[in-house]
C-alpha cells in the first residue's frame, strides 16, 4: 500500500492535480501525547500521592515538498494548502488507516525553491489526541448479549442507535456496568446514545433527564473482549445497533 496522507481535503503525500507531494516527516502522529495532570508531594513521606493523569492535546509537524507540474501550479498549490483552518487528517499506507481531526497550530510555510519545486511546513493540533481507524457495527438484540472487542491501543467509546417499543425504558450493560435509560423507547423514535458525552438523543434532538442517576459509560478496553447487552425495564423488546472504532493513542 503506498503512503498517503491528507489533511483538510489537502495532499500531503501523493499525487494531486497539482503534482507529486511528498512527506519528509510526521512529527508527533506516532508518539504519545505528552501527560498532564497535578503533582503533589506527600508530607513527611517519601514520594507523591498517587493522582491521576491524562493525555494532552497531540501536536503534529508536517514537513515536505512538492514537485509541481508547472510554475502556475505551484502558486495554485500554495494558494490551496494555506486556505484551511481545519480538518481531517488521513494517514494510510502505514499498516492500518488511521485518521484524527486536526486544526492549524501556526501558519503554514510554503517557501519556493525552484519555478517547479517548493518545501512546505504544517503545525497541527488534535484537542482530542486520540486516532481512530476501522469501525465495527454490531447488532444487539434484547435478552441476547454479545461479545465485542476492538484492536486499537487505548479505550474506546461505543455508540448504540437503539430501536423497538419499551415503554419502561431499558438498560445497556458493558462489561458488567449499566447505562439506564428510564424514559420510554417509541417505536418509529430511535435513540442514539454516545458514550464519549452520556448524552441520549431521541429522533437526533439532545434530552434531558432521560438517563439514570446512576450510569456507567463504560469503555471497551484494547485487547480486552466485553460482553454487551440490552434489557427492558418492564415489557417490550428492541436492538441496538452498537458501533466500535478501533482507538488508538
Amino acid at each position: 500500500m503506498s503512503e498517503l496522507i491528507t489533511w483538510a481535503g489537502r495532499t500531503l503525500s501523493g499525487s494531486d492535480r497539482f503534482g507529486r507531494w511528498v512527506t519528509t516527516s510526521l512529527e508527533g502522529w506516532w508518539d504519545s501525547p505528552e501527560i498532564r495532570g497535578d503533582a503533589e508531594d506527600r508530607p513527611y513521606q517519601d514520594g507523591e500521592f498517587d493522582l491521576p493523569v491524562y493525555n494532552q492535546a497531540r501536536l503534529i509537524t508536517i514537513n515536505g515538498n512538492l514537485h509541481a507540474d508547472s510554475h502556475a501550479q505551484l502558486h495554485e498549490a500554495m494558494n490551496f494548502l494555506t486556505g484551511p483552518m481545519s480538518g481531517r487528517l488521513t494517514v494510510t499506507g502505514h499498516g492500518v488507516v488511521q485518521w484524527a481531526d486536526a486544526k492549524r497550530n501556526s501558519g503554514v510555510k510554503f517557501t519556493p525553491v525552484t519555478d517547479v519545486f517548493a518545501q512546505w511546513q504544517v503545525r497541527l493540533k488534535c484537542p482530542d489526541p486520540r486516532k481512530f481507524g476501522n469501525s465495527v457495527t454490531t447488532a444487539v438484540a434484547t435478552g441476547s448479549p454479545v461479545t465485542v472487542s476492538h484492536r486499537g491501543n487505548y479505550n474506546a467509546m461505543p455508540k448504540f442507535i437503539v430501536r423497538g417499543d419499551m415503554p419502561g425504558g431499558y438498560t445497556i450493560t458493558v462489561d458488567g456496568w449499566n447505562y439506564t435509560v428510564t424514559s420510554a423507547l417509541v417505536t418509529g423514535q430511535p435513540h442514539r446514545i454516545d458514550y464519549d458525552n452520556g448524552r441520549l438523543y431521541r429522533n437526533g434532538v439532545l434530552t434531558q433527564g432521560s438517563v439514570g442517576i446512576v450510569t456507567t459509560t463504560q469503555p471497551i478496553p484494547p485487547g480486552k473482549s466485553v460482553a454487551v447487552g440490552l434489557y427492558p425495564f418492564t415489557t417490550g423488546s428492541g436492538s441496538a445497533d452498537m458501533t466500535i472504532i478501533d482507538t488508538f493513542i
